[in-house]
């Protein structure tokens, strides 16, 4: 038997048009999830439990108990506050924060200004200061928002890739084989 006489394969079919929407999917969920993680990863920066004013008298007040809280001095403005744990009748200890934290909300410019542990959540706030409010929310964890950007970031461009491999060998495949013959 000579080469010309063995049987030519058949070739294989093309892929189904439903790669190019699997593909096309995968690169919408990447926006998708892109922007979802990105806002979540902000949202504990920009949440306030609650805010006070700077009149000199007490506030009852229930925030959180998940962490940590920041007390928000709107910019330019000074005052001081003290804050008392209802449930137990101690004083909240106010810490200096770490770092410089500021934040716009409702068009004020707003810049963190002590850190405190909430205790039972349930508290009496008394601030003075040069006017405006006092925000309370949560402190911001470096380690959980930096990886909340990484995440936000390297997971859309993992689906994204993924979708354009798809699209492209499909569209590949898709040009270079013969189309399907139809059945009657």
């Amino acid at each position: 038997m000579t080469p010309s006489q063995y049987p030519v394969p058949a070739s294989k079919p093309r892929p189904s048009k439903w790669w190019f929407a699997v593909g096309g999917a995968l690169l919408v969920a990447a926006a998708v999830v892109g922007v979802a993680l990105f806002v979540w990863a902000l949202s504990g920066f920009l949440r306030t439990d609650t805010a006070v004013p700077a009149d000199g008298r007490a506030h009852q007040v229930s925030v959180d108990t998940d962490g940590d809280r920041f007390l928000w001095f709107q910019e330019y403005t000074t005052g001081q506050c003290s804050i008392r744990d209802t449930a137990t009748g101690a004083e909240v200890e106010l810490r200096p924060v770490s770092g410089q934290y500021s934040r716009s909300s409702g068009g004020d410019n707003w810049v963190a200004n002590s850190r405190f542990d909430p205790g039972s959540g349930d508290l009496e706030i008394t601030c003075t200061g040069s006017g405006g409010s006092v925000e309370i929310g949560p402190a911001l964890k470096i380690s959980g928002f930096i990886g909340g950007i990484f995440a936000a970031i390297l997971l859309p461009m993992a689906l994204a890739g993924a979708g354009l491999i798809v699209l492209l060998i499909t569209g590949v495949l898709y040009l270079t084989r013969p189309a399907t013959p139809r059945q009657p």
